[in-house]
């Protein structure tokens, strides 16, 4: 099923794919063995900042990409690929294809590397393997609050349920996070990857919406629905 924009029908098959290939990966690691498809092909700090060193088995920065389709547990992969597919299909539609892929892997690049840098601080995190699509997911969400910024969303924060326009919910959120990130460092979430991956969601719509919105919705439109 498609949606429509302006005068076009347009399929967002990136953002199935991806939910997709999230879906099968996750089932695939019970199969072959979550612990280790965690250990070898999860983000491990110690991995990315020891890389040379042949005392550590790693598949390099590869893992900041692979991590992205790996989840520990149902509810991890439940609310990613949720939020993936009620967001990512509109971003991917009013990004296009292209500008969308770069900006799911980037964000969850980014989130990544955020990750990596909080071992240099907090030398327990040298030996947690992360795991998940949230800072690729991350970066949906801050490319949807700046191309819809007054879209109602619905959210819960805590399991308290708000609605408020896109923009506001997820900046709260962000904040949030941010201030987890902070106060709560040597939790089991990589909270440093979910403000990573919004940052880059933030700053890579900022920079084409009014490309897409003139191109797709009109000189009007680009100028006003800020």
């Amino acid at each position: 099923m498609g949606l429509l924009y302006g005068f076009r029908e347009v399929r967002p098959v990136v953002t199935y794919l991806l939910v997709a290939a999230n879906i099968v990966v996750f089932g695939l690691t019970y199969l072959v063995g979550r612990i280790w498809i965690i250990l070898l092909w999860g983000l491990t700090p110690i991995n990315i900042l020891e890389a040379n060193n042949p005392l550590t088995f790693s598949y390099g920065i590869a893992t900041i990409f692979t991590s992205m389709f790996i989840h520990d547990g149902v509810l991890h992969i439940f609310f990613n690929m949720w939020a993936l597919l009620i967001l990512g299909r509109e971003v991917e539609v009013a990004l296009g294809r292209a500008r969308f892929t770069l900006l799911y892997f980037l964000s969850g690049f980014v989130g990544g590397l955020a990750y990596v840098s909080t071992a240099l601080f907090i030398p327990r995190n040298l030996l947690i393997p992360a795991v998940g699509a949230s800072g690729a997911v991350f970066g949906v969400m801050g490319a949807f609050a700046v191309l819809f910024p007054r879209r109602p969303l619905a959210m819960f924060f805590y399991l308290i349920p708000i609605i408020a326009p896109a923009f506001v919910a997820i900046a709260i959120l962000a904040i949030i996070q941010t201030i987890l990130a902070l106060i709560l460092p040597f939790s089991s979430i990589a909270y440093s990857a979910h403000v990573g991956g919004l940052a880059v969601g933030f700053a890579a719509a900022l920079i084409w919406k009014r490309l897409v919105m003139r191109k797709y919705y009109g000189y009007y439109w680009a100028l006003n629905d800020f």
